[in-house]
């Protein structure tokens, strides 16, 4: 199944690294000149499914301030479809989640549940980025999700994981 390509998994990427690197030491209180920080808090939702037998990946990123996105992709090869779509709103709102989006020319519906669950974790990560060292500092906690998939008239459950982030990001000139 070829994935969906948006800036979503540029995050994930990042989020899976700052996950394994939980609990290095931070980095000096001095980024050093040309340095630039700000502040990322949001949700990741990551999903999988089977929807009529045909495989499901279904992303939900939300960046409080930058970007909120949704994607789906069913399928694969000949009979894949899919689909991402942004907006300022947020697709989460007091534990619901609600997002909508064309898929191959027909509405798709990811509907659920969000919840926190269990105990902050802290994040280190440093890499080397586009000629900039990355920094990013911060908290993520783990989400309960439970999330279906409407389109065509029909439904299917999804499988997924999630966390609600907390970061600072420090870029300096490498």
């Amino acid at each position: 199944m070829r994935p969906v390509t948006t800036t979503l998994s540029t995050l994930a990427a990042a989020a899976v690294l700052s996950t394994a690197t939980a609990g290095l030491a931070a980095a000096s209180d001095d980024p050093g000149p040309g340095a630039t920080t700000h502040r990322e808090v949001g949700r990741l939702l990551e999903c999988t499914g089977t929807w009529m037998q045909r495989p499901v990946l279904a992303s939900v990123y939300e960046n409080r301030g930058v970007v909120n996105e949704v994607s789906v992709q069913v399928g694969e090869g000949r009979r894949e479809v899919g689909a991402a779509r942004t907006q300022e709103r947020r697709f989460i709102r007091d534990g619901r989640v609600r997002a909508t989006l064309d898929l191959g020319g027909r509405p798709a519906r990811l509907s659920g549940t969000v919840s926190r669950t269990g105990v902050r974790s802290t994040v280190h990560e440093e890499h080397d980025d586009a000629g900039q060292h990355v920094v990013v500092d911060g908290v993520h906690r783990m989400l309960d999700v439970d999330l279906a998939l409407v389109w065509r008239g029909r439904g299917a459950p999804l499988e997924c994981t999630g966390f609600a982030y907390d970061l600072q990001v420090t870029t300096t000139p490498a």
